[in-house]
């Protein structure tokens, strides 16, 4: 049952529909001597669709042709004149008996054999089938038998035998055969000798020496060529019979397209530089063998990665030498900004010491008349020769910002030396053993006017029972100066009006902006049960 089912598919699947009219003139023909005559006599007509059998110039026979031929037993039991003939598509080949009509049908029977595979598709039947009167009319023929239309997969073959009824000998035997065919290219033009390819489209026959680059697996072509012309084996009539497809750089650039022009080549122009693959196919088979060619299209010199480098490269050190360039004029600014200020804070610290020298001048001379006023000539001359000598040191640290505390604390003792000549108070300066008063620097005379004022404003009118005290302590990387008296204590008057140290004040403030790597503070509080402490702050100065 299975067998019957199987059978019956096949049947329906091979065999043609019982209508029998075909265009005539939509199909090529192939058919015995005498089957076409005005008088026909018994003979095959194959007819197979046209538009590929433009491909029979290039595959006209099958090698199932040969291995038949070479086969005695198949030879033995068929006529000499047998039609073999090769098709490219999936359309049904078209089987006509010429010379038999329904009143001699009975004396003839026909089968259909799939090779290699030997497989019956038709077995042995009557002929019931014959071409209508439109096709009669059309072919300008008598009625004939139509066998029916019947095809087989790609790289078979079908054999339809004609047999007479009463002596089962063969009389006509068709081969036809489903050729898988290839696409072959046999020339590529470049724009370097296009000039060629229009002397061979010019003059068909015309001979042609082939560029011997053309023969390597890979063509390579500069960016400037915009002409690539692949010529096909075979005569090609429609543009609709080839298909192609370009790849770029393993992806797709033009998707599987009808070629574009009705002949034998496909021209591509104008391709970008990269490596391609240019595929193709026949429309009619479209799942078969695919022709694959590669070519490469070299980049520009401006297109190449090393130019591409060499950009980048240059770019950023354009960038670069900009950003530098700008950071560069930013810092100059800012340091010649610094350095004014800079300047200016040293002008500005130049000028409050000026005005300070005057000051101490000042106060000296006041001190120096004070012993004259009290007939004390032996106190007012070695006064004299003290402030002589401390004029001279002022006058050397004239042009230095710092002195060493050492010095400092010298000239401090000179001058309160001179004024306890006058005044006749008591004073110590006590300096912690973790300083060292030879390698410690400190801003020259910042100190003088605040020992002037402890003298002037605390323990001047206290005359012997006055006292001042110098302290220089160390603690971690600060250095605390206090300079403590037993006056009548400090005042705001003495705040706003004391000339000495508003300019201390100023002072101050400008060597912590000149040196903001360290910081001076300066606090003044009165003590109990009298007296006032200034406090001198050199904060960061280990």
């Amino acid at each position: 049952m299975k067998k019957a089912i199987l059978f019956l598919i096949i049947h329906l699947l091979t065999l043609a529909t019982g209508y029998a009219q075909i265009i005539w003139d939509d199909y090529s023909q192939s058919y015995t001597e005498g089957a076409m005559s005005n008088s026909p006599t018994v003979g095959l007509i194959v007819a197979l669709r046209k538009g590929n059998d433009f491909m029979w110039s290039i595959r006209e026979k099958s090698k199932h042709f040969d291995t038949l031929d070479k086969d005695a037993n198949f030879k033995r039991v068929r006529p000499k004149d047998i039609i073999a003939r090769t098709t490219f598509d999936t359309a049904r080949a078209q089987f006509f008996l010429s010379g038999v009509g329904p009143q001699n049908a009975h004396l003839f029977q026909f089968r259909v054999i799939e090779y290699p595979s030997n497989r019956v598709l038709v077995p042995w039947r009557t002929i019931n089938q014959f071409t209508d009167s439109a096709l009669i009319k059309s072919i300008k023929m008598p009625k004939m038998a139509y066998l029916g239309g019947y095809k087989t997969s790609f790289g078979n073959m079908l054999i339809l035998d004609v047999r007479k009824t009463e002596s089962n000998r063969i009389i006509a035997t068709s081969l036809v055969a489903w050729e898988v065919i290839t696409p072959s290219i046999t020339s590529i033009y470049t724009s370097e000798n296009i000039d060629q390819f229009f002397k061979k489209l010019q003059y068909p026959w015309a001979k042609e020496k082939q560029p011997t680059d053309q023969q390597s697996p890979v063509l390579t072509v500069p960016s400037t060529n915009t002409n690539l012309v692949f010529v096909l084996r075979g005569t090609i009539f429609y543009k609709e019979q080839i298909q192609y497809e370009l790849i770029r750089n393993g992806n797709v650039y033009t998707p599987w397209r009808y070629n574009d022009y009705d002949n034998s080549f496909v021209w591509i122009q104008d391709c970008p530089p990269g490596s391609y693959v240019i595929k193709i196919r026949f429309s009619s088979q479209p799942s078969t063998n695919v022709t694959e060619y590669r070519f490469d299209v070299e980049p520009a010199w401006y297109q190449t990665n090393l130019f591409r480098i060499v950009v980048g490269i240059f770019v950023a050190a354009l960038l670069g030498a900009c950003v530098f360039g700008l950071l560069f004029i930013r810092q100059r600014r800012k340091t010649q900004q610094q350095e004014s200020d800079r300047t200016k804070l040293q002008l500005e610290l130049k000028a409050i010491h000026a005005q300070l020298n005057p000051h101490f001048v000042f106060n000296a001379l006041s001190s120096i008349q004070g012993l004259i006023n009290r007939q004390d000539i032996k106190g007012a001359n070695s006064y004299l020769s003290d402030f002589a000598r401390l004029m001279r040191e002022s006058l050397n640290y004239t042009h230095k910002d710092e002195i060493a505390l050492q010095e400092e604390i010298k000239t401090l003792d000179t001058y309160l030396k001179l004024e306890q000549l006058r005044f006749g108070f008591q004073y110590a300066i006590n300096v912690d053993a973790a300083i060292n008063v030879y390698e410690t620097n400190i801003p020259v005379l910042l100190l003088q006017p605040l020992v002037e004022n402890a003298v002037k404003h605390g323990v001047a009118t206290l005359q012997e029972k006055g006292a001042i005290i110098i302290n220089f302590n160390r603690a971690d990387h600060n250095m605390i100066v206090t300079i403590t008296d037993n006056g009548k204590g400090f005042t705001n008057d003495i705040a706003t009006t004391g000339l000495g140290l508003r300019l201390t004040r100023d002072r101050i403030n400008l060597l912590n902006k000149l040196h903001p790597e360290w910081q001076l503070s300066l606090d003044i509080n009165n003590t109990v049960p009298s007296g006032t402490q200034v406090t001198l702050s050199y904060k960061n100065w280990f």
